[in-house]
């Protein structure tokens, strides 16, 4: 069974854009202490490759591989890795579920809000991880968990924008509160030693606030606009008053956001 499509729906260029300023020194933080060089190193659902590059500089010269089920990416992350002269790291695509591994080939695994897109089937994922692993290996976790997510001068229009959200990525099979669920997925796939942690990728200047907002009107434009009106859960009215509440929420000196992520390390004995 495949991952996803070939190609990730409901991906703007927005949202691919906000995908690329991630970097290991943020999104990565929690494991960067337990990397040292020489180690070999899979990250699972790399994206555009920008924190995959940046686990390749803290474990050279150990090699990193990237999967990913979104073949675009492949190349994104390719010229992103000559660009910034990194040689110990290859992108493939290919299916989590099914990893294109022998076993024992790996000293970490990490995977960043991946999980989120595979929902049920996480532990599934989490099983073949444990499979690449060697033994004293370790895998690093790290999902979102909507129901903790923080919003500074949130209007009841976005209130309403965040319900549909919700209910747009059900439907589409993601889990967007999947993150609380790690700590039992790792652990009961038999990892032990398990480490937890919280972390959050902020919105909070102005760019970023404006920026956020342009990426969830693109969606109702877009993907969840399409949704709402074949659901007949708002009208074409009330999708362009949202809009325009959600451009006034970007420009508010009090606009905030904060995206909460549980992140879990487990060891492989």
């Amino acid at each position: 069974m495949a991952l996803q499509p070939k190609r990730a729906h409901g991906v703007t260029p927005g949202l691919r854009r906000d995908y690329a300023d991630r970097t290991a020194n943020h999104q990565a933080a929690f494991v960067l202490p337990y990397l040292n060089p020489g180690m070999n190193l899979l990250d699972v659902g790399y994206g555009p490759g920008t924190i995959t590059i940046g686990l390749a500089k803290t474990v050279a010269p150990g090699n990193v591989i990237g999967i990913d089920h979104d073949s675009h990416n492949i190349e994104e992350a390719k010229m992103l890795a000559s660009d910034e002269n990194v040689t110990n790291v290859k992108f493939m695509s290919g299916d989590a579920l099914n990893l294109p591994f022998e076993k024992e080939m790996f000293d970490a695994v990490f995977e960043n809000n991946m999980f989120v897109h595979l929902a049920e089937r996480a532990s599934q994922a989490t099983t073949e991880i444990y499979r690449v692993l060697k033994p004293g290996g370790f895998f690093a976790a790290r999902d979102a968990n909507a129901d903790a997510v923080v919003w500074s001068h949130q209007t009841e229009l976005m209130k309403q924008f965040d319900r549909f959200f919700h209910r747009w990525h059900k439907s589409r099979g993601s889990d967007i509160s999947l993150g609380k669920k790690l700590p039992a997925i790792i652990r009961e796939s038999g990892f032990t030693n398990t480490i937890k942690s919280l972390s959050a990728d902020t919105k909070g200047e102005p760019e970023a606030t404006r920026s956020h907002a342009e990426i969830m009107v693109a969606l109702l434009d877009g993907p969840l606009g399409q949704m709402i009106l074949d659901k007949t859960w708002a009208d074409e009215a009330t999708i362009t008053e949202m809009k325009d509440d959600i451009r006034h929420w970007g420009e508010h000196p009090d606009a905030f956001f904060a995206n909460v992520h549980v992140e879990v390390i487990g060891w492989k004995h």
